[in-house]
């Protein structure tokens, strides 16, 4: 009978891990609620990436802001050290800025049909790339033209721009966690 104790053993130690996996796991079979596309990572999750240390084990940095295109109002802009500072933002437009807007007890259908809300006042500083793109109204980058036009300017021209005001909201793209495209949402 004792060669069956370790086998008993292993087997009881393998369900209970089993177990503990099954419960970890997300349900599936919730109903996933609807979020608009243009928003950026609920504040309370932050994606990490993990990075060696010379003692070989990882310790976990977290990510400044998530792949993807998000929108944004840029509050700073250093060109010597190429970083811009963002405050993220949802946008919502047309039928779904009315809906956003009257849930949060705004005026319904907002102006325009845009409504931007800041439900976290987070500041992020992210690198810009050497070629990253940067488009900015025609208007806000103090030229003279029609108000729906782009043009393209360099990272230093936009921190001059900038404190002028009546910039913003930003598209900003980011891709292995650099910035790689800024463009101004035109906002009538």
């Amino acid at each position: 009978m004792r060669p069956m104790r370790p086998i008993a053993t292993a087997l009881l130690v393998a369900s209970v891990a089993v177990a503990g996996c099954a419960r970890s796991q997300p349900d599936r079979s919730a109903t996933p609620s609807s979020a608009p596309v243009a928003t950026a990572a609920p504040a309370t999750s932050t994606p990490t990436t993990q990075s060696p240390v010379a003692d070989d084990t990882t310790r976990r940095e977290p990510v400044v802001l998530v792949d993807g295109r998000h929108p944004a109002n840029i509050k700073a802009v250093d060109p010597d050290r190429r970083t811009i500072t963002v405050d993220v933002i949802q946008l919502y437009f047309g039928e779904q800025a009315a809906s956003e807007a009257a849930k949060d007890h705004q005026e319904s259908p907002p102006p325009n049909d845009i409504y931007i809300r800041n439900a976290n006042p987070r500041l992020r500083t992210l690198p810009v790339r050497r070629d990253a793109i940067i488009t900015c109204n025609t208007l806000t980058a103090g030229y003279t033209g029609s108000a729906t036009k782009d043009v393209q300017l360099p990272l230093d021209r936009l921190a001059i721009v900038l404190p002028r005001g009546g910039a913003g909201p930003f598209w900003v793209t980011v891709r292995h966690g650099q910035v790689t495209r800024i463009a101004e949402q035109y906002v009538p």
